[in-house]
């Protein structure tokens, strides 16, 4: 009898536990779900939004680079012009000096 007694008082807790966890799936299907799934794509957008800031910021590093470098390279060239050009007049005055001294030495 007590053992009967018992046994109906855990079949009712357990009866009430189900009810609660049917319940809680009910609430978790419907609202839950949702909610979790407006949370995730919030956080997508942030997400996002600061991964295309990033990628702007490396941009405008990239263009600022590459200006440099062809800065540098334009540089460059306009040296070796003027480089190409001096050895060309020392060449001219070394001839020049050269013929000179052949005139004096006749």
């Amino acid at each position: 009898m007590e053992r009967d007694i018992l046994l109906e008082r855990l079949e009712r807790k357990l009866a009430e536990k189900e009810k609660e966890v049917e319940e809680l799936r009910r609430m978790l299907s419907s609202k839950t779900v949702e909610e979790i799934k407006k949370e995730l794509r919030e956080e997508f957008k942030r997400d996002l939004k600061s991964v295309e800031a990033k990628l702007a910021e490396l941009s405008k590093s990239v263009e600022t680079l590459m200006n440099e470098i062809l800065f540098i390279k334009s540089e460059m060239k306009s040296r070796k012009k003027t480089e190409i050009v001096d050895i060309a007049k020392e060449e001219k005055r070394e001839e020049k000096e050269v013929e000179e001294e052949m005139i004096v030495v006749d």
